[in-house]
């Protein structure tokens, strides 16, 4: 009962009813629950903490090495070497904790009972279900976990793309800048596209200070002190940030109204993949669909020893092939619930780096001359194609 109580509050406070200004283990309901039980001491925050710091390793940017040994032959043997360390089990310590005290309490039971003592007092002769309820309804159980997470990963993919999106029109702002604008106006447009794209992921990840003191302190270098306190003192410092883009085009006076409308476009573009990723953050798969299919999942790993026990006649194996179950099952809806808020695990740093990378090389080319009108386009020592 006591595992089951922690495991039924312990992912509540862990997760949602934590505040992460405050520590200690009588911070939190598990926390007291654990020193009320004589269990010691559990500090909730430095849990907490360790649990979603561990998403900074899902960040993955993949090279050509990295593909090559993801099709090694060996990945089979690698990804079972690795199961154990594996921040997704790490995440169920709980729920694998309270099945495991679940099946071996069954276990118990009924070894006792097969000794006759409890069968004579009370008249019980096992403690079982059939195994049929188990079999009628695993589909609908896995129907529930295959449509949550599908729809955990459509929003993973929704954001990266979204992201993508916002890169590629960032660079064609960029390169659209350097084009059209005056010499002098170039690096206030280049400046602002950086400055906006750190405010746009800034405002995913403004989770802690900070975050707010990295944002600040590159704004400055970008903008100056008086801009980047105005941008960080907005209520939506992306928006504002993406806002200030138009400043530098309204006030060009070398390019034209259809040039115009075409920075608009992009501006357009950015605005459109910011809102719906801000949609992403605000609204969750609905609460309802979520609650169902864990409750479901719960019960249908906690009722499953009492039908192991039948199936394998009472056997000490059924405590491990239930653990075996859960983790599976469990595995499959932690894996939902990780993916669902896809900002704290997509690699938006690179997204950024790659978008300041590129558009500070082209305006390194643009000083150099590489860009003037008079260069030629081919080099007079290149190789004739026809």
């Amino acid at each position: 009962v006591a595992v089951e109580t922690l495991l039924e509050h312990g992912r509540t406070a862990l997760f949602r009813g934590l505040n992460p200004g405050a520590g200690g283990p009588d911070h939190c309901d598990i926390g007291r629950m654990s020193v009320d039980m004589n269990l010691g001491p559990i500090d909730c925050y430095k849990a907490y903490l360790n649990y979603e710091r561990s998403r900074h390793y899902r960040k993955t940017i993949f090279t050509d090495e990295d593909w090559i040994n993801f099709r090694s032959s060996g990945r089979l043997f690698h990804n079972l070497k690795t199961m154990v360390v594996s921040g997704l089990l790490r995440g169920l310590f709980l729920e694998l904790a309270a099945v495991f005290a679940v099946a071996l309490a069954t276990f118990a039971v009924n070894a006792l009972l097969k000794q006759g003592s409890l069968a004579a007092a009370y008249g019980v002769t096992g403690l079982s279900l059939p195994v049929l309820p188990f079999q009628l309804s695993s589909p609908a159980l896995g129907l529930l976990l295959v449509f949550r997470t599908n729809t955990a990963y459509g929003r993973w993919d929704t954001c990266r793309k979204q992201w993508e999106s916002m890169q590629n029109h960032c660079l064609s702002l960029a390169r659209m800048g350097i084009s059209y604008l005056a010499r002098e106006e170039r690096e206030q447009h280049v400046r602002r596209i950086v400055a906006a794209v750190y405010a746009i992921k800034w405002h995913f990840r403004s989770i802690d200070a900070e975050n707010d003191d990295i944002l600040r302190k590159k704004l400055t270098e970008l903008l100056g002190k008086t801009e980047a306190t105005r941008i960080v003192r907005s209520r939506r410092p992306g928006i504002q940030a993406l806002s200030d883009l138009t400043r530098v085009v309204r006030r060009s006076k070398t390019i034209d109204g259809s040039t115009r409308a075409r920075f608009e476009l992009h501006l357009d573009e950015i605005t459109k993949a910011f809102i719906t990723c801000e949609g992403l953050k605000k609204v969750p798969v609905p609460l309802s669909y979520s609650t169902l299919t864990s409750r479901f999942l719960a019960l249908w790993i906690f009722l499953l020893p009492l039908a192991l026990v039948r199936e394998l006649k009472g056997s000490l194996v059924m405590v491990p092939v239930a653990i075996l179950v859960a983790i599976f099952f469990f595995g499959i809806e932690e894996l939902g619930v990780q993916i669902e808020e896809p900002f704290s695990i997509l690699p938006l740093e690179n997204y950024v780096d790659v978008i300041e990378e590129d558009t500070k090389q082209m305006l390194k080319f643009d000083r150099e001359g590489y860009y003037v009108d008079n260069d030629p386009l081919v080099g007079l020592d290149a190789s004739p194609i026809l």
